[in-house]
């Protein structure tokens, strides 16, 4: 081989090296752009996850907190209804208390 095919197959070489560089950045850039949006797409999952789980909690703090409040009024109810029949009772009471006064009175001015 003379020295003109020698610089030839050299510039040959190094044309091939150029072309298999460029050929590796273009892959090497087509899997970091493809991974990038996987993970983009992960992170969107998370996210949403993340939003309805908090969604969810939001909800169910929600839902504690008007029970509470249905249970608070229901023993509001409770309560007025218990010191109603109480003060029922008690004036019964009252009333059957003053007719046995009433009765040991009229027994008294009639022994009298």
């Amino acid at each position: 081989m003379g020295g003109s095919e020698m610089k030839e197959v050299e510039t040959l070489e190094d044309e091939c090296k150029q072309v298999a560089a460029q050929l590796l950045k273009g892959v090497l850039l087509k899997v970091a752009t493809m991974e990038r949006e996987r993970l983009m797409e992960q992170r969107q999952d998370v996210m949403k996850r993340y939003s309805e789980e908090k969604k969810r909690q939001e909800d169910e703090i929600k839902m504690v907190q008007e029970n509470q409040a249905k249970s608070a009024e229901a023993m509001k109810v409770r309560e007025k209804e218990l010191r109603e029949k109480l003060m029922k009772k008690f004036k019964q009471f009252e009333e059957k208390k003053q007719k046995t006064q009433d009765k040991i009175q009229k027994k008294k001015h009639i022994i009298i």
